[in-house]
């Protein structure tokens, strides 16, 4: 068994996943709440936890919107595959 972080996974959940999602394509807050159904400073405070989470600025604010850190961009990948599977475990065979 590996040396998994338990306490780190048990402070990530869906939702903070589908904001940072949600950044990394509208790179506006505003946009990311309109789209998800939550208020601008909900979506602030997921990207603080976000920042937290990871240990990395994750985005930093730019005159055009958020730019996300390279780390942001070599997460991207592993976040959409957690999303598409927890939305596959999720479906309903029918």
């Amino acid at each position: 068994m590996s040396d998994i972080d338990f306490n780190n996974i048990r402070r990530l959940d869906g939702g903070l996943l589908l904001v940072f999602r949600g950044l990394l394509r509208r790179r506006q807050t505003t946009a990311v709440a309109l789209e998800l159904g939550l208020s601008q400073s909900a979506v602030s405070h997921a990207l603080t936890r976000l920042r937290d989470l990871f240990e990395d600025p994750l985005f930093i604010r730019r005159p055009h919107g958020l730019e996300p850190t390279r780390r942001a961009l070599e997460l991207a990948p592993r976040v959409d595959a957690l999303i598409d599977l927890a939305g596959e475990t999720l479906e309903r065979e029918g």
